[in-house]
């Protein structure tokens, strides 16, 4: 077909194919093999064509981008047609270093470091800030932090799925903080920046933070996956932590202070909300369980609405937006006091 559309440098590339949840230790058919020794062989269980289009090497995954894909929800999808090398190595690792087309080549471990991402990563133009693989080591209590761009309208959600096989407990699904801004590029245009913040449960030492990048689905799908691992040196450690829960509203709003789910009674919380992209002074306000609202003041320069409040009551606080030509309101964040 490609020699019949007049294109001769064209073969198809034998290697290993990348699924959310491997590893070097999984992938590997020597896998006592320290990962930093050159002999390290990955399992062949994927083929694809490599094209030279125009001068330039791009590749073909057939598999990957039909609709009976099961990620592709009956779609086809194009981001698996002529895809660039420096996109295609993040799952595909071909057994010749050569089929890479990359100058230089990469090694198996650095293919293993990346995270696993798939096709809404391109298509939404998710780019990493700062990334760095130690931050997914989480030392005792530590939370993971990650910040990465993303285009506007897009929406992030973030979990982390932890291991069914890990001292033999249920595998489990804990929500992460996902939050995001609009801050100045380096052209001076709005950028949207996404901050998530994730931890592992009490009594798991391993996991994946999956984060799910949609514009308009209902159902959003997946667009990268980390592994996380934690490294305890305090005994008994309790790394039990949950997130301030975000709702979905029309209004973006960025909740600095607290982030922490679970409030104390008698104790004096700070609420400090950075204000959305619109420049609209909305009405803030913090509810308490029997309906007492707690205003919060809007300061314009800094576009941040603050205000202090003591616990007195045990049940779901909430911060919520009040509609300005109605009596309405609707919520955007939620703790709880447990008494």
């Amino acid at each position: 077909m490609a020699i019949a559309a007049g294109i001769h440098d064209v073969r198809v590339v034998y290697g290993y194919l990348r699924a959310p949840k491997d590893s070097i230790d999984t992938a590997s058919m020597n896998p006592n093999k320290n990962d930093n020794d050159d002999d390290v062989t990955l399992v062949q269980n994927h083929a694809w064509c490599c094209v030279k289009v125009e001068g330039e090497y791009r590749f073909v995954d057939c598999w990957l981008a039909s609709p009976f894909q099961p990620q592709n929800k009956n779609m086809m999808e194009s981001h698996w047609f002529l895809t660039k090398p420096s996109d295609m190595i993040y799952t595909h690792f071909p057994q010749e270093p050569e089929d890479q087309c990359l100058e230089p080549v990469i090694h198996v471990s650095t293919f293993f470091a990346l995270p696993y991402v798939w096709a809404p990563f391109f298509s939404h133009h998710l780019k990493m800030i700062r990334y760095d693989p130690a931050m997914l080591t989480l030392m005792d209590d530590q939370v993971c932090h990650l910040t990465f761009r993303v285009d506007p309208q897009v929406i992030c959600f973030a979990f982390v799925e932890t291991s069914e096989e890990e001292e033999q407990q249920k595998s489990i699904t804990i929500r992460c903080l996902a939050q995001c801004r609009m801050i100045p590029g380096e052209n001076g245009e709005l950028e949207r920046v996404y901050k998530i913040k994730a931890v592992l449960p009490p009594g798991h030492n391993q996991g994946w933070l999956k984060i799910y990048a949609v514009i308009s689905e209902s159902l959003p799908p997946l667009a990268l996956c980390f592994p996380l691992t934690a490294k305890q040196t305090q005994p008994q450690l309790d790394r039990s932590f949950e997130f301030v829960q975000l709702h979905p509203c029309r209004y973006e709003f960025y909740i600095q202070e607290p982030q922490c789910y679970s409030l104390y009674p008698l104790q004096t919380y700070n609420f400090l909300v950075r204000g959305a992209a619109d420049d609209l002074h909305h009405k803030l306000a913090i509810r308490s369980p029997s309906g007492k609202l707690y205003k919060l003041m809007y300061y314009p320069q800094e576009r941040s609405y603050d205000g202090s409040v003591k616990i007195v009551e045990t049940g779901k606080w909430c911060l919520i937006c009040l509609l300005h030509h109605a009596s309405g309101w609707y919520v955007v964040a939620t703790w709880e006091c447990h008494g």
